[in-house]
């Protein structure tokens, strides 16, 4: 069964084709690993709001609602 991402994981990877920003990027701009960026916005791990508000800010996106 395939897992449907949230409105902010959906949002991140849109933001990234529209910046044309990389994992690479993302990870250089941030100071966080790919993986570690990539297991977050796939929902795959639960981590800090503090570093949701950096990928957030990172590509020019809204925190998730709750946040």
């Amino acid at each position: 069964m395939k897992k449907t991402l949230s409105p902010w994981s959906r949002q991140c990877k849109a933001q990234m084709i529209i910046l044309d920003k990389s994992l690479s990027d993302l990870s250089q701009e941030t100071q966080l690993s790919k993986t570690y960026i990539s297991a977050i916005i796939n929902e795959r791990i639960v981590v800090p709001d503090k570093t949701i508000r950096i990928i957030s800010d990172a590509l020019e996106v809204s925190m998730p609602a709750g946040q």
